[in-house]
This record gives structure tokens, sequence and C-alpha cells, in this order.
């Protein structure tokens, strides 16, 4: 307990009785406040202690750095105010129910949430990615346990209002009874300011040490309660700040706190039990302060490191300004600061004192390795600069308007809308190329470009600049994201990539700006040198005099060096809208010296960037046609900045959706004109306007598809350079892009014109059968109507419908095989012929639709050239009880299986030989039906595995080797619909229907010897 503090106070009560009311106070605060300390633990059980105990340890570190004498010299107030100040300071971390409440609607706190989202190596990342207040059923999807997700939420709110607890303990200070249920005494008897220097003190706790210093801050000298007797909030302040930070014995961690907060408390908890259980020695007098710590784990020690060199900082800071902080010259100094050390126990070595050993990267190599591998040419590069030009413009087009236009009103919801294109037409940015007169450092055989990019966006300030020169840091700039946080999703940022603004210098060693602020009106030129030059990336800036007439925004100006003329190219021949085609069309051999086709690729690429982005990209190329000497003036084929040509944006027509938050435009060709093709999707995939590779919609059954993506971080959806659909995120990309064809199917169902249901209904078919889950419901709603659809014939003009096919009795179908093998085989007769190109599932859907109905069968059999090796299969559709296939179809079947993988199938429809080796129905294996058609009964797993051939060279092998076989008997046992069947039963049944394969059906074919040599049967 202070006792010398305590009995100080009281002597000077006993001195002047005006005093008394100092001394009552503290005796009520006394037994008050740590009775509100005592819930610290309710929020903070994995914390320190900040109770009672705590705040004594404080008075008994000042009494131990100020000693009897100066404690003697101190007046009531100082004296009062260091009591009650050790008391109150931690208050703020009394969080009654109201402000976590509270807390969840303030902008700041919804920041804080996603600083720790942007995060990835935080330790509430992963509970923060799901933390959404409006959606309960995914709050608090980042836990795996109901205990988790308690203790998750409770570290939240505890790091939010640590954060927040000396400003929170100077508030309730000043009004405890409100604030936070505590009735210490507030009346006319001590001044309330008193009191609101007293909150100022606890604020000043947690702050930095030139706070404490500022003009309107804390002040050195106040009036108490009488004549001679003054305060000086400064001495009070810094000696609370030594206090605290000194309380740093074994005992400060509480063991039956502890084992609440449980095993799973944050390792920066474990670090400072740690730091504190390293203690080994502790000397505080007002001559010295010494302590030695040795932790057991490197992040204890470099909290205790952390910690020493504040606490040597803090020194250090009130040394200097010691006349401005201590009362009197009586008081001396404060104590010199000794040996202070931390060290490892046992083994355990350091490279570097207080550093962590960890793998770090060195700047320049860093920069030069991810530019060299992320990015393919120079275009994004420019991209960077054009998408930056974009999203400043969007900021402030959004600022400019979301008071006339709240971020929930009707209009930001789809950015196609006319009122939306209306606002983004106001902002544009320019984009000029023009080559200039070559200078000194101008490399021979090249000629020298300037690219000019202007936009009338935000502008920068010194603090974004600051942000601009960290690689990926952009996310940490928290006043920039505060605002494009409320920003529709489509209107946002893509957020950074690969090396962000710096991959700039790949081009060129010295990028200009000229820059003005929206925010805080500073204009700056700024000039960066690359960090790979012979500056070491400096930055050079200038703040210039404020110029009215300069409208808001960023200038940048690179300079690039291409080649003069090109010693070879390429170029599409038949493109003659292309830049680069006119420039080739207009070159002269003879009198042009300069073929700019480098910078015409790069002038290409920027158009391209303008023609899909939201804001208007004025594209001024025509200083590309312009060379520096007199020639033959070049017709323009088009006007690049003409907003009616085939790349303007505006006039387009979009679709938009959103689905499953997620947001994109999508224009899709169904190509109902063709709807037997098997050409599959042409795609354009863009995420927020520029494009991007992908694979996964190469097999969707329509003529062309375009898709822009325009919500989410470019870090979630694509690689570091943007060029390709990260392989993370292709099942979402692919979900969402089905879900958005889902709607847009939807709506043409009610739209559609009666001669186009057939074919529309065919697609739907199509999509059913290949994707399942809502399609089938949306293939119900025209249901048949693509029976009306002719039957394709290529030997034959004669149109014949489905819906008549289906009225026969019976009709054939002739499966060809692939197309480019067809001129060799003699015409085949049929009612129609079907093959490869004719699409994905045609084959599936007509046997589907045709065994809908009861009593139809279908029979598969050979074509009359069956003995000429012919692999047609022809499908017998009959309203009359027939076999599903012929031993000679079989054979055809099974030497032309899908051998681009490994696979086994099942057969149908086999006899009662094979009754031991029957499927129970609905049994589930990850096996192929052979003739692809469906059956739930007399289904028998063949003993085969077929190999994937590797190139068409290459033997197929087709095994069931004896290790194979004893495997596949045990495995398939439980699956058997003959559960008492025994594995010897089983294994005799296998070696059976092996024999007749090989023997009855594949040796009498004209496949015998290719069946052979891919069974090894001749090794057998």
């Amino acid at each position: 307990m202070a006792d010398f503090l305590i009995k100080h106070l009281k002597k000077k009560a006993e001195e002047h009785s005006a005093l008394e009311m100092l001394v009552n106070q503290w005796g009520f605060d006394e037994k008050l406040i740590p009775k509100a300390l005592q819930t610290v633990g309710n929020l903070f059980p994995h914390y320190s202690r900040h109770d009672e105990s705590h705040s004594k340890q404080i008075l008994i570190n000042i009494e131990r750095l100020l000693g009897e004498d100066n404690i003697a010299r101190l007046t009531a107030a100082d004296t009062w105010l260091l009591l009650e100040a050790a008391y109150w300071h931690d208050i703020g971390m009394v969080v009654p129910h109201k402000d976590i409440q509270d807390a969840f609607s303030q902008t700041d706190f919804q920041h804080y949430v996603d600083e720790i989202r942007n995060n990835p190596h935080h330790g509430l990342h992963r509970f923060c990615l799901s933390f959404k207040l409006n959606n309960m059923s995914q709050c608090f999807g980042g836990a795996d346990t109901p205990l988790e997700a308690v203790d998750k939420f409770r570290e939240l709110m505890a790091e939010w209002f640590r954060r927040q607890h000396a400003s929170r303990a100077g508030k309730i200070v000043e009004d405890p009874w409100t604030s936070a249920g505590i009735s210490s005494p507030r009346t006319e008897l001590i001044p309330t300011r008193l009191f609101k220097l007293l909150g100022h003190i606890c604020k000043m706790h947690g702050l930095p040490f030139k706070d404490l210093l500022a003009p309107m801050s804390l002040l050195f000298r106040e009036d108490g309660l009488m004549m001679g007797d003054n305060c000086h909030p400064r001495f009070v302040a810094c000696l609370l700040r030594l206090g605290d930070l000194l309380d740093l014995d074994d005992n400060r961690f509480c063991p039956v706190m502890q084992l609440i907060a449980g095993e799973n408390r944050p390792p920066l908890s474990k670090a400072h039990e740690d730091k504190h259980a390293g203690i080994r020695h502790l000397r505080i007098d007002p001559e010295r302060i010494e302590i030695t710590a040795e932790c057991t784990t490197i992040d204890g020690y470099l909290e205790a490191f952390k910690w020493f060199d504040w606490l040597k900082q803090e020194m250090q800071d009130q040394m200097s300004h010691w006349q401005d902080i201590v009362p009197k010259r009586e008081f001396g100094s404060l104590p010199t600061l000794g040996h202070i050390e931390v060290r490892l126990s046992g083994n355990q070595q350091l490279l570097n004192e207080g550093q962590r050993p960890q793998f770090s990267l060195d700047g320049k190599q860093a920069t030069k390795l991810l530019s060299e591998s992320l990015y393919s040419d120079a275009f994004p590069c420019i991209r960077e600069l054009l998408q930056n030009a974009v999203d400043a413009t969007l900021l402030k087009l959004w600022l400019l308007n979301q008071k006339k236009y709240p971020a929930d009103s009707n209009i930001w919801k789809n950015p196609f809308t006319d009122e939306v294109q209306d606002i983004l037409k106001t902002g544009d940015v320019t984009a000029l190329l023009e080559e200039t007169e070559p200078d000194a450092d101008t490399p021979s055989g090249k000629s020298r470009w300037k690219l000019t990019i202007t936009d009338q966006g935000t502008g920068i300030s010194r603090d974004d600049l600051g942000y601009m020169l960290r690689i990926g840091s952009s996310q940490a700039n928290a006043p920039r994201q505060q605002k494009i946080n409320t920003m529709p999703e489509w209107m946002k940022p893509s957020g950074a990539f690969g090396i962000g603004f710096q991959s700039v210098f790949l081009l060129s060693d010295k990028v200009k700006l000229i820059t003005k602020s929206v925010f805080t009106n500073e204009t700056l030129d700024v000039i960066m040198h690359s960090p790979l030059g012979e500056k070491e990336g400096l930055v050079e800036f200038k703040l210039l005099d404020n110029d009215i007439t300069m409208s808001f925004g960023t200038t940048v100006e690179v300079v690039i060096f291409l080649e003069r003329l090109p010693k070879s190219y390429k170029y599409n021949r038949y493109d003659e809208y292309s830049i680069k085609s006119q420039i080739i069309s207009s070159f002269d051999p003879v009198l042009d010296d300069t073929l700019p086709l480098e910078a015409a690729d790069l002038a290409e690429k920027i158009r391209e960037f303008a023609t899909n982005s939201l804001v208007w990209v004025c594209r001024d190329m025509n200083a590309i046609y312009k060379p520096m000497k007199p020639m033959k003036p070049i017709g323009l084929l088009c006007d690049f900045n003409d907003n009616s040509d085939k790349y303007s944006k505006i006039t387009r027509q979009k679709s938009f959706y959103i689905v499953k938050e997620h947001q994109l435009e999508l224009v899709a060709d169904l190509n109902l004109s063709g709807v037997f093709s098997s050409s599959f999707a042409g795609s354009e995939t863009l995420y927020r306007g520029q494009p991007f590779e992908q694979k996964c919609l190469n097999d969707l059954p329509i003529a062309s598809i375009k898709i822009n993506l325009l919500s989410g971080k470019a870090g979630k959806w694509l690689t570091a350079n943007r060029e390709r659909l990260s392989d993370s995120a292709v099942k979402e990309f692919r979900d969402i892009v089905l879900a958005a064809l889902e709607q847009l199917a939807a709506e043409y169902i009610n739209q559609i014109k009666e001669e186009s249901k057939p074919a529309y209904s065919f697609f739907l078919e199509r999509m059913a059968m290949q994707y399942e889950h809502n399609w089938i419901e949306l293939a119900k709603k025209l249901d048949r109507d693509w029976l009306k659809l002719n039957a394709p014939n290529p030997v034959t003009t004669d149109k014949i419908s489905f819906e008549y096919l289906f009225g026969k009795e019976n009709w054939t179908m002739c499966n060809l095989p692939l197309p480019d093998l067809q001129i060799l085989l003699p015409p085949i007769s049929g009612d129609f012929q079907i093959d490869d190109s004719y699409g994905a599932y045609t084959k599936e859907i007509i046997i589907k639709e045709w065994m809908k109905t009861a009593g139809n069968t279908i029979q598969i059999i050979e074509s009359k050239e069956y003995e000429n090796s012919d692999l047609t299969l022809i499908y017998q559709f009959a309203k009359k009880p027939q076999p599903l296939y012929s031993p000679k179809a079989l054979a055809i079947k099974l030497i032309s299986v899908d051998r681009r993988k490994n696979n086994r199938f099942v057969l149908n429809d086999l006899d009662n030989r094979w009754e031991t080796l029957y499927l129970k129905e609905n049994s589930k294996i990850n096996a192929f039906y052979l003739f692809g058609i469906p059956s739930n009964k007399n289904i028998v797993l063949l003993p085969f595995l077929f190999y994937r051939r590797l190139n068409m060279q290459s033997p197929a092998q087709i095994t069931a080797t004896p290790s194979q076989l004893e495997a596949l008997c045990q495995w398939i046992q439980p699956y058997l619909e003959k559960s008492s069947a025994t594995l010897e039963e089983i294994r005799t049944a296998y070696n059976e229907l092996i024999r007749y394969i090989d023997y009855d059906i594949m040796k009498p074919s004209p496949h015998w010897e290719a069946w052979k040599k891919d069974r090894m049967i001749d090794a057998h």
C-alpha cells in the first residue's frame, strides 16, 4: 500500500482544513474504484492485472522514485492527484454492456474490423472475415466451436477498448456515475476543474510523450484548493507514466484469470506472461533503476526488449524536459537508468539483439525479382497508372455525390443506369502518348516517348505519398480506406496488386507527378527515382504555392525508350482497325526511318483499357502518326477519340446481376440458331473492366459470353499480375457466373418469341444435363418444346422433327465416330445421324427424354460395316422390349471408350449368369455407365481398369491383374445385391466375366488384335 503518500496527504490536511476535502474524496474513491476495477477481468481475462493491485504497485513505484524527502516536498494537490490517477487511469477498461452495443454502430469500429481483415497475420483475421453484424448466420463463422467464438469475440472487443481505454478513462473520471455506474462524489466542494485535470492526466498515460507537452495539453502549474498548495499536472502525469511502466514484477499476471482465459490465450498474452515471469532483478529508488529479465521464449524476449526500450525512451524524454516538468529544483533529477538487460534462457541464441531471427527480403532484390516474375510485358505497369487514375476519379465522384445520393440509394445498385452514367461522364482520365526529341540519355536505336496520364480525381497528399512508397501498403492508408469503404461495391478500387505503383520503374528510371489533394489542398511537385537506379529510390518533392486555378487531381509523366525501327514484327493483317495495322500500311521503307510498333502496341493496350473502364478515358494517340520529320499525311480509318465508335462503352447495353453478394456485368449469346453446334463459349472475362485469362468456362454450350466482375479485391480473384484467374478462386468464380447465367436465362424465358422456344428449350436441357440444380427447374418451364426441332441429318435434306420421331413405333439414330474419320466410311442409313460435332449432351438428352415413357426401349447395335472395323453405333428406339446392346456393339464400345484419364465402367442389362455380381440399387460408385444409359437393375462393375492413353502412339493398357482383382472383390462385397456371396464366389464370377469378355466378345471381333495388345494377353 502507498502508505507514505497517504500519510503525507493526511498530514497536509491536518495543517489546513481546506485540504480535508481531498482526504475525504480519496477515502471514498479508495473504496469505490477497486470494486469497479474488479470487472476488468470480464472482458480482459487474458491481460495482466489491471485491478487495485496494479494501482497500488504504481503508487509504490512512485514512492520509490521520489524517496521520503521528495514525498515530503509534494503539495497536497499533487499527492491527491497521484493517488487518484493511479486508481482511475485504467478505469477505461471497465466496459458497460451499452458501450459494447454502441461500438457496433460506430464507423471507427467497422474500420478496426476491416483493418484486421486486411492483415492475414493477425490472430483474429479468420474470425473477422465472417464477422458481419448484419448477417448473424455468418457472424461467428470464423470460429470452429461456440467456445472459440466466445473467446474470439471477447479478444476482438478487448483490443478495441484497450486502444481507447486511456481516453475513456478521462471521460469516466469527469462523470463516473453516468459513464460507469461509479458513485464517486462530484460536488462543488472540489472544483470540477480539478476533476477535469485528473481526467486529462489519466488520458495522458496512453498517449505519446509529445502530446503531454503540447500547448493545449497539461500545464506546468495549476491552482489547488488553497494558497501555496498548487498542483503540477505534467509532473503528476510523468510520475504516473513511469510508475505504470515499472510495474514489471513477476506477480503481474493472476493464475486464476489465466485459467479462465484458457490455454488458447492469444500468443501476445503468453509473450507478456513470459516477460513478467522472467524478471530476475528489479531495483527502483531515487538514485538508480536496474532491471534484468531472462525469458524462456523468443516472443517473450522481444516483448521485454520492446518494453525496456519504451522505458528508456520515456526516461530520456522526461530528462530532456525535466525543468519544464519538476515543481522545484529541490526535487533533483530523475534516477539514473542503470543496467537494463533481457536475455534468453538456456541455449537459445539471437543473431541481433532485440530483433526477431527471421527471413527478410532485400528491398532492391525484392523489387527486381517481383517485377521480373510478375510482369510479362510493359502494359501491366501502364495499367497500374491508369487504374490509379480511374480509382482516384471514382472516389472523387462518389464523395461529390454521396450527400445527394447516399450509399443505400437505389441509384448505386446498377452502374449502367442512365443516372449513374451521367455521373461517371463528369469524370475523365486523359492518356497522351507522344514521341519527343531524343536527349543525351536516349540509347542508340531507340526513340524517346512520353506518356502523360491526367485525372481530375482526389489527388495525392503527403501522407498518401508515404503509403505509395511502400509496396502493397495502400490498404494501410486508414483515412483513405475509410472513405473507400463507404462506396458502392462496384465503384471501389480493386486493391493493391503486384508491386503496385513501383512497377512503373520497369519502364523508366524516373517518374514525375504534379498533384493537388482534394482533402488537404496541398499541391506537390514530385520526382521519383527507380529503386534499382543510381539514386536508389530517392523521392524528391516540393510543396507548391496554392493555386486556386489548378484543378484537383494528378498528372503523371513517364519517359519510355522504344525501338525506333524493329528488325522483325508480327501483326494481324486482317485487323485493319488496329493502330499497328494502320502504321504498317502507311510505312515507306525508303523515306521513313521510324516504325513505332512498340508504341502502337502500348497505345492499343491503352485503348483496350479505355473500352471497359467505368470512367471515360480519353486516348490521344494521334502523335503516333506524326513523325518528327515532314512526311505524307496518314488517313486514319477511325477516330480513336470518338465516343460513338465500335469501342465506345457508353452505348452498350448491359445486364447487371448481384449473385451471392458479388456484382457482375454479363453479356451472353445463347446461339439459338446453332443449337446443335459443339462450339463452346468464346469467353471474355474481365475484372473491373480489365481482361484476365481463365479456362473454367470453356465448356459452356453457348456461342459467346462476357463477364465483367465488379466486386471484391483483385487478390481474391486474380494472380498477382492480374493476368489470370487464381486457382483458389476458380470454383467460386464459376459458381457466380453460372448463377448469373441462371438469372439471365430465367428473364429470357418470359421474353422469348414462340418460334425460338424449341431451340431455347434444348439449350436449357443441355444446361440441366450439365449443371443440374436450378437449371432442371428452368428446363421444365419449356418442357419438351425442343421436340419441335428438326433432327440433324447430313445425309439428306429432308426435315424430320424429333416430335415426329418420338411418335413412331421404332426409329434409329446413328452415332458416328469422330467427324474427321467419317470421310473414310460409306454413308450409313438411319432416321438421323449424330457425332461429337453436334454438341455435348445432345445424344444424352434424346435418350433421357425417350426413356421417360414407360415401355420405350433402346438397343445399341453395330453398323453394316462392322467387319471393316467401323466404330459406328446405331441406336434403335422402339416401343417394345429389346436387349440394351448386341455383343458386337459391346465390342465396339469396349475398344473405343474415352481414354483421357483412368476409368472404370459399369455395364447394365447383363443376364442372370452374372447375378452374383449385381450391384444394389442406387449404389454410389465412381464409375461411368459404359453405354451412357443409366439403369438401376442388373448392373455389374466391370473388372477392368482402363488406363489413360498418353498419346496416340502409346499403348492404352486395360488391366485386371490378380492383385487388382483381389482388391476389387474385397471392396465390392458390401455393394452387392447378393449379400451372402463369399469372396470365393465373387472371385470366380469375375474370372468368368473376364474370360467371357476377352474370348466370347472381343476375340471374334475385328478389334481383337487391338484388345489383345491393350490387355497384354500374350504376356499371360
